[in-house]
């Protein structure tokens, strides 16, 4: 049964997963702690959210996923019954979604070396959308069509060099992703437009750019769409006609964290406009595609663990659990201030409470965010960090020899499985080289 009684509001006005205490307890009991626990209908609302975001858009709109955020089977899986896209940058990737139901049809490739053995690997495994982001890639992916004997559909993926105001910045001058419109070189934009629409293995697609991660201001898109736009119309000046099929704004939609931030159709709205007149303007009327990876997948899942020591230190409290940053890397890479309360809650402490978890390690202490409930806290209670879907389960590691914790889904019917299994420690040995001693 789902506990409806205290549900916590998230920034859209829906209710975030709420699972009932004696849900918790009892899956802690059968699976142990610390587990992680993912509400499938919450992963499905996430994507209509975005689709509801860009509704004022007049042409036709595709959510895509980012798989590197969470490429869990049972996530993946959830995804691909709703017919969404997916955004890989990976052959493994690929592998994954392929495996888990997912069609190479609605895969768009976005690869950072585009070496010629992984298109090579995901041409043949049925990919046709590419998009590319340097002259050698362009050069590889011609080569591996070529051989394939088969047509591919390529982007470009652009760098408008706005300046963002992000948590993770993915578009500067002279940065990692993407090529400039027009630097004079090979590497820009221009050149390589100009070498896929004269290549025949080739067929030209449209445009992919992305600004970077949790961004709340709406600004640094409109910037980007003006310029591209501007792009567009010199190059067909300079190249003659070409048709835009697609344009994949990337990613960028912010989660919570335990502060209030731009929902999708607020961001979604602001930039609708510019995207109806860069279609009157180009007089193509382009699939607009939005990419999440945080978005879709953070809200969905819990980290439950368990208190397994308190001790008093002057005026603070400090709370101990199961959990290390080893199963929250982003709390000490990013100092991500996941919302936590206490199961079942108490009354706040008067000291000062600090939560720290079981890593012999300075830094295995986690932020508390300004939405956090920790009173109550008692050896053998629950604690639970909400939030911690996105990258959280993708970015375990064994520091302390410690084992991956088990994943549960909640499916839609409100029943509980296993989606993914709990390493033990002979695993782990085993894994980390034990199996290569000699006997």
């Amino acid at each position: 049964m789902v506990d409806t009684r205290t549900q916590p509001v998230s920034r859209t006005g829906e209710a975030a997963p709420r699972f009932s205490d004696a849900d918790l307890y009892s899956l802690a009991e059968k699976h142990g702690t610390p587990y992680f626990l993912i509400d499938e209908a919450t992963l499905r609302r996430k994507v209509s959210e975005m689709e509801e975001g860009f509704s004022e858009y007049k042409g036709a709109f595709r959510v895509a996923y980012s798989v590197k955020a969470n490429f869990n089977p049972s996530v993946i899986r959830a995804f691909t019954s709703e017919g969404i896209l997916f955004d890989l940058t990976a052959p493994s990737e690929l592998v994954f979604v392929l495996k888990a139901g997912g069609s190479s049809e609605n895969v768009m490739y976005t690869s950072i070396t585009e070496t010629a053995a992984e298109y090579e690997q995901v041409i043949r495994l049925g990919v046709r959308k590419v998009v590319v982001a340097s002259y050698n890639g362009l050069v590889n992916l011609t080569e591996a069509a070529a051989r394939a004997n088969v047509k591919v559909k390529a982007m470009i993926r652009v760098n408008p060099e706005v300046h963002v105001h992000a948590e993770l910045r993915g578009s500067m001058g002279h940065g990692k992703f993407g090529l400039q419109f027009n630097g004079g070189s090979p590497d820009s934009a221009l050149y390589v437009l100009k070498r896929i629409l004269g290549t025949p293995a080739l067929e030209f697609e449209g445009f992919h750019f992305h600004l970077g991660s949790q961004i709340e201001d709406p600004a640094c898109y409109a910037e980007a769409i003006e310029k591209l736009e501007a792009f567009i119309l010199e190059a067909r000046r300079q190249l003659g006609d070409f048709h835009v099929g697609t344009l994949d704004i990337g990613g960028g939609l912010p989660v919570p964290y335990g502060k209030k931030v731009p929902t999708p159709k607020e961001i979604g709205g602001k930039i609708a406009e510019q995207l109806n007149s860069l279609v009157e303007s180009i007089g193509d009327r382009f699939t607009l595609v939005a990419e999440s990876g945080r978005y879709l997948t953070a809200e969905s899942t819990v980290l439950v663990t368990r208190v397994v020591n308190v001790k008093s230190f002057g005026e603070a409290k400090y709370i101990y659990v199961d959990a290390g940053y080893n199963v929250l890397l982003d709390s000490a890479l990013l100092r991500h201030e996941y919302p936590v309360e206490v199961v079942p809650g108490g009354r706040p402490s008067p000291q000062k409470v600090a939560l720290v978890g079981r890593l012999c390690d300075p830094l295995d202490v986690f932020p508390i965010s300004s939405r956090s409930k920790l009173g109550g806290a008692a050896v053998g209670k629950l604690v639970l960090f909400r939030e911690v879907g996105a990258y959280s389960l993708v970015m375990n590691m064994p520091f302390h020899s410690q084992p991956r914790p088990p994943v549960v889904m909640r499916s839609g019917d409100g029943s509980y499985a296993l989606a993914r299994k709990g390493q033990d420690v002979e695993r782990l040995f085993a894994d980390e080289g034990g199996d290569c001693l000699p006997s």
